[in-house]
């Protein structure tokens, strides 16, 4: 579903040609509150959805599945917003033509996150991303870079991936990436 509750409440209710009133007095809440849950205004109590879901033989949770949803979206929306714009704060994205922040690559917000941001900015970046993409984007383009990143890369593989013999890994990542171009060189 690609839109939010509120929308997806005011279809189920004018789908059954009732008004908002009605549906509200079925249901024995304020017709206020009910129109305040569909303009967005107010978030949807667990004791709301359960009367909807029964009012319209919905699936037990899935109003609330589409509530969390949203805020999840927000909170997502909100992080990336917030990483880039102190990004751009510190002049990481001067090469680009950025628009939006959507035009940023994950790729290289990732890694900007990394090599400017502090760790409170990078934890946030691990609620934005899966742990497995953030760190397969590490080893990608960070890990393989040798003496030149090498105190970062140790305390990235040690504190967030928790990798007990930095030094080691990095070293295998690295030579795993030069056999790689080698190979596409021989070929």
């Amino acid at each position: 579903m690609n839109y939010d509750v509120g929308q997806y409440i005011n279809e189920l209710i004018s789908h059954t040609g009732q008004s908002q009133s009605i549906v509200a007095r079925d249901i024995k809440v304020s017709r206020q509150l009910l129109s305040c849950v569909i303009n967005g205004k107010r978030e949807m109590s667990l004791q709301l959805a359960m009367k909807l879901e029964s009012y319209f033989s919905l699936a037990d949770g899935e109003l609330m599945k589409i509530q969390s949803m949203q805020a999840i979206q927000r909170r997502k929306r909100h992080i990336r917003n917030h990483l880039c714009e102190t990004l751009m704060n510190k002049n990481a994205f001067w090469s680009y033509d950025i628009k939006s922040f959507d035009d940023i690559p994950d790729e290289e917000l990732i890694e900007k996150c990394f090599t400017i941001l502090d760790m409170n900015d990078i934890d946030l970046m691990f609620e934005l991303f899966p742990r497995k993409q953030i760190q397969q984007i590490w080893q990608e383009r960070m890990a393989i870079q040798g003496e030149y990143m090498q105190m970062l890369n140790v305390m990235i593989a040690m504190y967030y991936f928790g990798i007990k013999e930095p030094e080691k890994y990095l070293a295998k990542v690295e030579k795993k990436h030069i056999n790689n171009l080698l190979k596409k060189v021989t070929i």
